[in-house]
C-alpha cells in the first residue's frame, strides 16, 4: 500500500516538474518571438528615417519646394497678360480722346488759340477775329460766324495775340552787328489801332482838330522778323488819310518787359518825303495828304527778353 502512495507521489511531482518546464519553454519562446517582431520593426523603420533625414538635410525647414506649373495655370496667365495689355490700349485710346475733346472746348472758351485779334469798339463790344483786309474807313475782320465789316472810326483798342513768332532772315543793318537780340517770348500783345494813337501837335492844333486835320494810320499788321546776328526788326507801313501834310511822323514802341509792369520805349521815324521848313529844317518824315511810307525798328539782343509790345502814331502839323 505504502508502495502504490509512494508511486503516486513520485507521478504527481514528475508531472510538476514536466508542466513547469513546458511553461518555461512556452513562455521563452514567446519572449523569442517578441524580440524577433521588435528587431523586424526596427530593421524596416531604419530606411524610412534615414530618407527622412537625407530629405531634411535637403529642404530648409519652412521652404516648399519649388511647383512646375501645370497647362492650366500657364493658360490662366496668359489670359491675364493679354487683358491687362488690352485695357492699357484703351486707357490710352481714351486719353487721346480726352486730349481732343480739351483742345477743341478751349478753342471756343478762348478764340484767340485760333484767331490773333481781339477787337474792342466803342459800344463795349469785343469781337475775336482775324483781320483779312483794312483801309482808312473800314476793316474787315474773320471770326467763328463768318466775315464782319467793320467802321474804323468805332475801334477802340485791338488786342493782337501772338502765340508763335514769325522768324524770318535778312541781311543786317550797318553797324548792328556787335548787337544782338532775343525773340519775345509768346504773349498777349497790346496793340493800338492807329487812327486812335494819332496825336497831332504843333503850332496848328486848331487845324489839326478840323476835318482836313492829318491822321496817319497803320495799314497791314506790323511783321517781325530776325536776322542772323539775332536782331530783332519790326516793320510795318502807314499811311495819311487826312487832308494836310503830316511831318516828323514816328511810331513809338513801347515794350513791357516783365508782368510787375516794367517798360521800355523805342522810337522809329517812317522813311517819308523830305521837306524844308520856313526855319531852314530839312526832315525826310513828311507824308502828304494819301502818301504812305515804311519804317522799321531795330531791336538789339541786349536790349532782353519782353512779354509784349503796344505802339502810338506822333506827327507834327505845321501850316
Amino acid at each position: 500500500m505504502k508502495n502504490i502512495y509512494l508511486k503516486l507521489l513520485i507521478l504527481v511531482m514528475a508531472l510538476a516538474v514536466l508542466d513547469g518546464c513546458a511553461g518555461r519553454r512556452a513562455r521563452k519562446k514567446a519572449a523569442e518571438e517578441q524580440v524577433a517582431e521588435v528587431t523586424e520593426q526596427v530593421t524596416e523603420g531604419e530606411p524610412e528615417q534615414a530618407a527622412l533625414e537625407e530629405g531634411e538635410a535637403a529642404v530648409p525647414t519652412g521652404i516648399a519646394p519649388p511647383t512646375v506649373p501645370d497647362a492650366t495655370e500657364e493658360y490662366v496667365l496668359n489670359e491675364l497678360n493679354f487683358e491687362v495689355k488690352k485695357l492699357g490700349a484703351d486707357v490710352k485710346h481714351l486719353a487721346s480722346e480726352l486730349r481732343d475733346l480739351q483742345a477743341k472746348s478751349t478753342m471756343w472758351a478762348n478764340p484767340l488759340t485760333i484767331y490773333s485779334k481781339e477787337i474792342i469798339l466803342d459800344n463795349g463790344t469785343t469781337i475775336f477775329g482775324k483781320i483779312v483786309y483794312q483801309d482808312e474807313k473800314i476793316l474787315k475782320v474773320e471770326t467763328l460766324i463768318g466775315y464782319i465789316i467793320i467802321e474804323r472810326s468805332t475801334v477802340v483798342r485791338i488786342v493782337e495775340n501772338i502765340p508763335e513768332e514769325p522768324l524770318g532772315e535778312s541781311a543786317a543793318l550797318g553797324g548792328m552787328e556787335s548787337l544782338s537780340v532775343s525773340p519775345p517770348s509768346p504773349a498777349n500783345r497790346v496793340v493800338e489801332p492807329s487812327i486812335v494813337a494819332a496825336r497831332p501837335t504843333g503850332p496848328a492844333t486848331k487845324a489839326a482838330r478840323s476835318s482836313y486835320a492829318p491822321n496817319v494810320v497803320l495799314m497791314g499788321t506790323i511783321a517781325e522778323s530776325k536776322d542772323r546776328s539775332g536782331n530783332l526788326k519790326l516793320r510795318g507801313e502807314v499811311k495819311n488819310i487826312g487832308g494836310r501834310r503830316a511831318d516828323f511822323v514816328k511810331v513809338n514802341f513801347v515794350f513791357r518787359k516783365d508782368w510787375s509792369g516794367n517798360t521800355k520805349t523805342l522810337t522809329t521815324f517812317v522813311k517819308g518825303s523830305f521837306h524844308t521848313f520856313e526855319s531852314g529844317i530839312t526832315s525826310d518824315a513828311s507824308l502828304l495828304p494819301g502818301a504812305t511810307a515804311t519804317f522799321e525798328l531795330p531791336v538789339a539782343k541786349s536790349f532782353g527778353s519782353f512779354i509784349g509790345y503796344s505802339y502810338t502814331i506822333d506827327w507834327e502839323d505845321y501850316q
